[in-house]
């Protein structure tokens, strides 16, 4: 889903970030991929909380699962189920963050089963804020007393379409406006009905923001990369 991912889109979000790596481009990203997300840390001593990247698996994989390899591991959450399904249930109270990116890849399909693929973005070259999900996996087969690599995985939450993107596809991620960070970082809602009422709001302040244009269809293989992938296809 996520198309390119760089500092220069979401500098409000992205700037001088602890583990951001400004050079990072990457213009066709698969599930299973590492991808950069935005979390909330706090600092033990003296409480202070800042904002850092952490890079992580796309493709959410529930603590309790007995092998990481395991499948599936959706890139995806939908709102509808998020704060009920039982593998997002715990990360949606306790473990949000955001996924940045200059934009991602869509398809759609017309009356006569064609597809083709849209490269949705922001506004004036704006970037994307994402709301997703993380957890972190351990080897629960490990022998005791003996710990292993903690690795950590994400998801990106969607809902319904809204705006331009409704005639393109039927689902989009719920995007975030500059607003929305910190809140939805810190995760401090009293019912998961009230985060989910924050998320809808959110989504359908910033919906406005993005636009569309159709693009090549070299973008479904994933072995295909560069910024040719995101200029808009001739008339």
């Amino acid at each position: 889903m996520v198309a390119k991912t760089l500092s220069g889109s979401l500098p409000d979000l992205l700037e001088n970030l602890e583990g951001w790596n400004p050079e990072f481009e990457n213009f066709n990203i698969p599930p299973t991929a590492d991808i950069p997300v935005v979390v909330r840390q706090v600092n033990d001593h003296s409480g202070e909380v800042h904002r850092a990247i952490d890079w992580v698996h796309w493709g959410f994989v529930p603590a309790w699962k007995k092998s990481f390899s395991e499948r599936p591991q959706p890139v995806n959450a939908r709102i509808e189920g998020v704060a009920t399904n039982g593998m997002f249930r715990e990360a949606f109270r306790h473990r949000h963050c955001i996924v940045p990116a200059s934009g991602y890849f869509e398809w759609s399909v017309n009356g006569d089963g064609v597809k083709q693929p849209y490269y949705i973005h922001g506004l004036a070259g704006r970037g994307l804020a994402m709301a997703g999900l993380f957890e972190d996996w351990t080897d629960v087969a490990r022998p005791a007393g003996q710990s292993g690599p903690v690795r950590r995985t994400a998801t990106i939450i969607t809902r319904s379409a809204l705006g331009d993107i409704e005639p393109i596809h039927d689902r989009m991620p719920v995007l975030l406006g500059p607003d929305h960070y910190d809140a939805w970082l810190a995760g401090d809602f009293a019912s998961a009905d009230e985060a989910l009422n924050f998320l809808d709001t959110a989504s359908q302040a910033t919906a406005r923001s993005v636009e569309a244009y159709a693009v090549g269809s070299a973008v479904g293989n994933v072995r295909n990369n560069g910024p040719q992938l995101i200029d808009a296809l001739s008339a």
